[in-house]
């Protein structure tokens, strides 16, 4: 007799030694909520697993159906983790969802990183599964940056302004600013 997903923890799924491994070289989204985003398996170069444990919380009504946007959410976090860079952002993607998740799956996600580790534009290759069945299947566009998003306009702004000495820096990106930021790496 099979388990209730709810019941299984993370650390039941993933080895403890790879779990203390993937802590100590995980180094995108360090604020993420592993509960409602799912929690990395297996990390390499161009590579992350990961395991989302469906529950009550995720629930649409009282029949388990679980929201699409937490399998969106574990599958863009898992797709960042593949490029693992400190400063990314999602700027596109493209998604397909197979089969409804209830209260209880565990979803089981894989991604790989296409391009070159050095391109700023990144295009990774989502699937998850629950046990054999396709259930997702994405493509995600990811940026790399060199600083937080929210920081790179401000910082080019603090540096013309220091230069004219016209207005103080702007506390706040706009979404026209970062929408330039964007154009600027190709996004």
């Amino acid at each position: 007799m099979a388990r209730a997903a709810s019941a299984v923890s993370i650390e039941e799924l993933i080895d403890p030694e790879e779990l203390n491994r993937i802590k100590s070289e995980l180094i995108t989204c360090p604020g993420i909520n592993n509960t409602l985003a799912g929690s990395i398996s297996h990390i390499e170069k161009n590579f992350a697993k990961g395991i989302l444990i469906t529950t009550h919380d995720m629930a649409v009504d009282e029949l388990g159906l679980v929201h699409s946007g937490f399998v969106f959410n574990a599958a863009n976090y898992i797709a960042q983790a593949a490029i693992n860079k400190e400063f990314s952002v999602l700027i596109g993607s493209r998604s397909f969802f197979y089969a409804p998740l209830k209260v209880g799956d565990i979803l089981n996600l894989e991604a790989n990183a296409l391009f070159s580790d050095d391109s700023r534009k990144r295009e990774v290759k989502v699937s998850g599964f629950v046990n054999e069945i396709k259930i997702f299947d994405a493509s995600f566009q990811v940026v790399t940056t060199e600083d937080h998003i929210f920081k790179l306009k401000q910082s080019q702004n603090t540096t013309s302004n220091n230069q004219n000495q016209q207005e103080p820096p702007k506390q706040e990106t706009t979404q026209e600013e970062l929408n330039a930021v964007l154009k600027g790496i190709g996004g």
